[in-house]
């Protein structure tokens, strides 16, 4: 492997010319060592520091009981990737997964009330996903076909 500046790039495949431009997986990326996490790490962003306007119109649209203000106070770049995300209920579902499960080992994770906020975020969102999505194909008709 070379290095480029504080990342490490991988090799391109010699047995496959034309993957070259597609990322590199498998076993070996499968755990990545706490030490290298800042050098895969995207560089600090001035909206780091700060909720951005998609996230306090996220805010602004969850139920007064539902908002992460813990989170948003302590870690606003968290809170703009959960926004970010909110609207697909599938990322946002593998958002919040990621932050509650560590992946990475040996982390301290993140402090009891930000941790039961964003328990009490993924509730809530997969059950607004559940209730937004058709039981079946004749709900799903139902709602393309109202009465009148």
């Amino acid at each position: 492997m070379s290095t480029r500046g504080a990342v490490q790039v991988a090799p391109p495949a010699a047995d496959s010319p034309g993957m070259r431009h597609l990322p590199r997986s498998g076993p070996s990326d499968a755990f990545v060592p706490v030490d290298s996490w800042e050098a895969v790490r995207r560089p600090p962003r001035h909206s780091d520091e700060a909720l951005t306007g998609t996230a306090r119109a996220w805010l602004r649209r969850l139920p007064a009981g539902r908002r992460p203000l813990a989170l948003c106070m302590q870690f606003p770049r968290v809170a703009n990737r959960i926004a970010w995300h909110w609207h697909d209920p599938v990322q946002a579902h593998a958002v919040l997964e990621d932050l509650l499960h560590d992946r990475r080992g040996g982390r301290a994770g993140f402090p009891a009330p930000v941790l039961q906020e964003l328990r009490r975020l993924r509730d809530f969102r997969d059950r607004v996903s559940d209730q937004d999505a058709p039981s079946g194909t004749l709900e799903l008709l139902r709602r393309w076909w109202p009465r009148h």
